[in-house]
């Protein structure tokens, strides 16, 4: 199978070293710790927040990757609303998608 030369750079921190292999974004650099990086994350089919709350108040959020547009993930609108809920207590230690104005939470 033939492969051209993709741009833009590796995720992993390879540079510009990404190509096409088939339909597939791979990295060429001999030593990338994933050279299906790319590959692995525009296959994921996640367009909303994903929120993990603890037992203890605390929390981390997985960002859609729309958000890396125009440093949108730095003024996010989900953050405080995600803090407020887990300050108050209103959503039960657990994994939720969330939509992107904090009305719904799905819990997966």
């Amino acid at each position: 199978m033939s492969s051209t030369g993709v741009a833009g750079f590796c995720p992993m921190g390879c540079g510009k070293t990404l190509y096409f292999s088939g339909r597939r974004v791979l990295c060429s650099a001999e030593n990338c710790p994933r050279p299906s990086a790319v590959a692995e994350i525009l296959a994921g089919s996640e367009t909303e927040h994903i929120v993990l709350l603890d037992e203890n108040g605390g929390w981390i959020m997985r960002h859609p990757l729309r958000e890396r547009l125009d440093d949108k993930l730095m003024t996010c609108e989900l953050v405080p609303i995600v803090a407020a809920a887990c300050c108050d207590g209103d959503e039960a230690p657990g994994r939720y998608r969330v939509t992107s104005h904090g009305e719904m939470w799905e819990r997966l």
